[in-house]
């Protein structure tokens, strides 16, 4: 006969057993989620505004008048990232921003398509529908891959192109960003097929961004809380297994991501968080000096990680004197800090 204290033990791990079912079960019906409404509700914009485009109804934030910029957020974010560089862009730049599905408050895509190359159509469908002539692209992380192939695509259409964090050319596996094998491990057992919690979205905040100030609550709690649409996890996975294919597949079919990076004749600008959270400033320059525009510049920001636009907030100020400088308009000196990447 078992002995109380081993039947205690047996108990609480049946109880723990059961609560951790059940709280599975929770998540995989959807328990957690917002609805789209909600989440609309609480983070649209004075400046939202809905278009359907080929079976999406795509959210975007639409402000400001004269020459256009478009901006492309990257992976587990939203276009909120921009908030501060749309201001100040908006100053004399309509500046349009989309949420790309399944991100941020875009609807589902009645398609089932949901990868970067999607992504591309609906900038195609968007340009068209707003009657884009020409117009200038910027992208950060995975943004920034989608904003070099669209330039690339449509050469007719991108006048200048804006890099940001762009992980565009092999990064040597000395430099390249860790993760821990617990993390691995509970990322394949626990949040990719159950629930990534809260706790999860501060983590990778945290590895993120180096300006720990603007690491606030309310940031955690909108990161966490735009992943929470009904099936998020599932189109999720389905984005981020597209956005691997794809880049394997320019090794294989394709010409590789920094040959195309190669082919780029449109004045580029690459900005970079200095403090290096995700990647350092030498992979910047190798991007850089991989563009094949012959106006081409970097410029870092000290202190500053892979959420650039939230911890750099001023960094809009180089990105309107670089679109300045075709006017003639940039006199100043830039804000940040010019990297002699020709070495």
């Amino acid at each position: 006969m078992l002995k109380r204290p081993v039947m205690a033990g047996i108990a609480a791990l049946a109880l723990l057993a059961v609560g951790f079912g059940a709280f599975a079960l929770a998540a995989r019906t959807g328990a957690f989620a917002i609805s789209l409404e909600d989440l609309r509700h609480r983070y649209q914009t004075a400046h939202s505004r809905y278009v359907t485009l080929g079976g999406v109804q795509l959210h975007i934030d639409d402000r400001g008048s004269g020459p256009v910029i478009m901006l492309i957020h990257g992976h587990y974010q939203s276009l909120r990232i921009w908030d501060a560089w749309a201001q100040r862009l908006a100053s004399d730049h309509r500046v349009i921003r989309i949420d790309m599905p399944p991100y941020g408050l875009s609807g589902p895509d009645r398609t089932g398509q949901y990868s970067p190359r999607r992504v591309e159509q609906l900038i195609a469908l968007l340009a068209r529908h707003e009657h884009l002539k020409r117009f200038s692209i910027g992208g950060i992380s995975t943004g920034s891959a989608i904003a070099m192939r669209y330039t690339l695509a449509h050469p007719d259409q991108v006048e200048s192109l804006i890099l940001v964090n762009a992980p565009l050319v092999p990064i040597p596996p000395g430099l390249q960003p860790k993760t821990s094998a617990m993390l691995g491990f509970l990322e394949n057992t626990l949040f990719r097929p159950i629930y990534r919690p809260k706790a999860f979205y501060r983590y990778l905040l945290n590895r993120l961004i180096a300006n720990k100030s603007v690491l606030t609550d309310d940031l955690v709690q909108q990161t966490y809380d735009m992943h929470r649409k009904p099936g998020n996890g599932a189109t999720l996975d389905q984005f981020t297994s597209a956005l691997r294919f794809e880049a394997s597949d320019y090794g294989k079919r394709s010409q590789t991501t920094a040959q195309q990076l190669g082919s780029v004749r449109v004045p580029t600008l690459v900005l970079w968080g200095g403090a290096g959270s995700m990647l350092p400033v030498s992979v910047g320059c190798e991007v850089t000096r991989t563009v094949g525009a012959s106006r081409r510049l970097m410029v870092s920001f000290p202190g500053a990680g892979h959420f650039l636009p939230i911890e750099a907030p001023h960094a809009a100020e180089d990105i309107a004197w670089f679109l300045d400088a075709d006017s003639g308009k940039a006199a100043r000196p830039p804000a940040g800090t010019v990297q002699d990447c020709t070495r």
